[in-house]
């Protein structure tokens, strides 16, 4: 987004609210610490805006939901910052050179937020496939630069976008799904983990199709698992059930309310 400084609405904290815990990285701002007046309130939801102390001292560059109890997100220290493909790919590319430390193959959660500088947004990567949470109304908005930033970072020949979720209706945003880049899988993903392969559904299925965040838990649950007789309830795809039978389990059964888990 090519907005210059001055053309950017200013929002200010309270006098007493305490600026510290943002300029030390905190993320976020609480309706109740901002001035909503007039033209706050008018700020169209996602909308960039330099946030300022109780002084007119900027902070830095946020986005901006006049509906949330979430006010304001941080998206830059430098309030000049131009949010364009630029930008998204630096994160980006943070993001790749940590997960390719950690994981041999590429399935894994590739952004998880705020940890990795994209407050609301989450990715999650299938191999040569990316699915997009875009759980805040300014990644909503910027949707187009964020997809062609992880195309050139990743090399991702399909993009999904997910739109389901709660936090999408806190954020005043709809759940419509769809397909930001390359052709959707007419067919569920095999993803191998933990030893075992599991079949992720990534047009159809539960959040992007498989709980990567829950990985280290599944691990864990399978070095626990040689001889037992494992009962997985809630199971999704069999997340603790196949780990558990990869690690040694003699039997497991998965168990879900919903029957295209």
């Amino acid at each position: 987004m090519s907005q210059s400084l001055f053309e950017l609405p200013h929002v200010r904290l309270k006098p007493k609210s305490d600026a510290r815990p943002l300029r030390r990285g905190f993320p976020w701002v609480y309706a109740g610490d901002l001035v909503t007046d007039r033209r706050t309130r008018a700020i169209a939801p996602g909308a960039l805006a330099v946030l300022e102390d109780g002084e007119r001292n900027a902070l830095g560059l946020v986005a901006v939901n006049p509906a949330s109890k979430l006010i304001c997100r941080m998206l830059d220290p430098d309030p000049a910052a131009q949010l364009d493909e630029a930008w998204f790919a630096a994160r980006l590319r943070r993001a790749l050179d940590l997960r390719e430390r950690l994981f041999e193959a590429p399935f894994y959660r590739l952004v998880h937020a705020e940890a990795d500088g994209l407050p609301g947004v989450v990715i999650d990567r299938f191999g040569d496939i990316c699915v997009v949470q875009p759980n805040a109304a300014w990644a909503e908005r910027l949707i187009e630069p964020l997809a062609a930033a992880l195309a050139a970072v990743t090399g991702a020949t399909t993009i999904l976008k997910n739109a389901g979720g709660r936090t999408r209706t806190l954020e005043g945003l709809d759940d419509v799904s769809g397909l930001l880049r390359g052709h959707a899988p007419e067919a569920p993903v095999p993803v191998p983990m933990n030893g075992a392969t599991y079949m992720a559904d990534l047009t159809g299925g539960q959040k992007t199709g498989l709980f990567f965040d829950q990985r280290p838990n599944h691990a864990f649950a399978a070095r626990l698992a040689p001889g037992a007789r494992v009962l997985d309830v809630f199971s999704h795809v069999g997340g603790f059930s196949l780990a558990a039978l990869a690690g040694g389990a003699a039997s497991a059964l998965a168990v879900d309310g919903s029957a295209p888990a």
